[in-house]
């Protein structure tokens, strides 16, 4: 499950999910010069679709989408409760020749959806939605802040922090420029009975594809119950493939995951999940452009510093791409920039006897109890609620070769929120 992180007020504990799984972001390119409209030529894929075996159908499939060129895409994630359903769509265009994608993404959850599964989206339940905005280009994903200026992220960064970025390069996808989506689905699924032909010479398949194979569409906070799951049932996946057997739609059902991912403590209260992905404008869609107009994005590596490096009295901004993510933040001026303010950094490191569990936890957010008491009041003025701090941190337990004896330890960070956006 990775790391354990307190998010809570006092001795309250949270488990955060960290995969640490480098995303592979190798990308297919084909196609040519561009159309008077914008769009790449399309180039003939080798061998029609139709005519290979059918369990290589959609694989070639993906292959002749992208010869296509260029492409609009819609992809949606709809997450059903007995409260209303959240949904978290992204949309935009891509060049499968120049391995690039602009992309806007909108999660939107209604007010009485379950607040901890709105959480695990990165959300709160009734507040406007989260709007974001991306760039895709080979292996390196920008995303504009709320102020207009745009951070990149590598495949090629350090190995310090490019397992922290996993989430966001999953949006560097392989079977088409923008990740996450049914695109990566389809890409390695097998069809293994005829399709349905239509009077305009499309095809719908029906199959089904094993929990690993249907991972990649979800968000990668949700992948893990999936990515290592032998036994649950099937992903019911539909394809629509037009008449060149050109990708054009695919839906999945994910509701038969989530009785393993409610085991993870995932998605509490979530009845039903359901992906869609569609493509238009196939070889005629304009190209996207650089990132910002050709504004300089900055690196964020550099840009970015771990919340339990960040100075006591100093603001943070959370509004990364990260989805939410605590880890690193952006060291910003006090004020409406910033959505929390660190008071203090606290040590754990003690030795107990018997059960560890959350024992470096509390002992942090007593430490963090007395340091804000003690802090200026201008770090503590602004909380929300009022009087309210949290922790952040990991703890690690060690234990002796004989005898009773625990050691625990963990960096934590206490520090307030500052504004509605966490």
């Amino acid at each position: 499950m990775g790391n354990t992180n307190d998010h809570g007020t006092g001795r309250r504990a949270a488990a955060a999910l960290l995969p640490l799984l480098l995303a592979a972001l190798t990308a297919c390119q084909s196609g040519g010069g561009q159309e008077p409209g914008g769009g790449a030529k399309a180039t003939p894929s080798a061998t029609p679709v139709f005519d290979v075996r059918l369990d290589d159908q959609l694989s070639a499939a993906t292959r002749a989408t992208q010869a296509a060129g260029t492409a609009r895409f819609t992809s949606t994630l709809s997450y059903g409760s007995a409260k209303g359903t959240a949904v978290d769509r992204a949309s935009g265009e891509q060049d499968y020749a120049r391995d690039l994608a602009r992309a806007g993404r909108e999660l939107t959850v209604p007010r009485r959806f379950p607040a901890d599964a709105a959480a695990d989206l990165g959300a709160r339940p009734g507040e406007k939605p989260v709007t974001e905005s991306y760039v895709v280009e080979g292996n390196q994903v920008d995303y504009r802040t709320r102020q207009g200026g745009w951070l990149r992220y590598s495949s090629q960064a350090s190995m310090d922090v490019v397992d922290l970025y996993d989430g966001i390069l999953q949006r560097a996808g392989d079977a088409a420029p923008y990740g996450g989506t049914l695109a990566e689905v389809v890409r390695n699924a097998d069809a293994t009975k005829q399709p349905v032909k239509a009077a305009d010479g499309s095809r719908t398949y029906e199959l089904t594809v094993t929990p690993q194979i249907a991972a990649p569409a979800l968000p990668e906070s949700l992948q893990g119950p999936l990515k290592y799951d032998k036994g649950s049932a099937r992903i019911a996946l539909t394809v629509v493939l037009d008449e060149q057997g050109r990708l054009r739609r695919a839906s999945a059902d994910y509701t038969p995951a989530l009785e393993r991912m409610h085991e993870e403590g995932l998605l509490k209260g979530v009845t039903s999940l359901k992906a869609e992905y569609s493509l238009t404008g196939l070889g005629s869609t304009r190209s996207p452009g650089p990132a910002g107009g050709g504004a300089k994005a900055e690196d964020a590596e550099k840009a970015l510093t771990p919340l339990t490096e960040v100075e006591p009295g100093a603001c943070g901004s959370a509004d990364t791409g990260l989805g939410g993510s605590l880890l690193l933040v952006r060291v910003v001026p006090c004020g409406t920039e910033a959505d929390l303010r660190v008071f203090g950094q606290v040590k754990v490191n003690e030795t107990v006897q018997g059960d560890p569990d959350g024992v470096a936890q509390r002992k942090a957010g007593d430490r963090c109890g007395a340091k804000f008491d003690s802090a200026p009041r201008a770090w503590v003025a602004d909380a929300r609620p009022r009087g309210t701090y949290f922790t952040y941190g990991a703890g690690a337990a060690s234990f002796a070769y004989t005898g009773p004896d625990v050691d625990v330890e963990g960096d934590y960070t206490c520090y307030v929120v500052t504004s509605g956006r966490l």
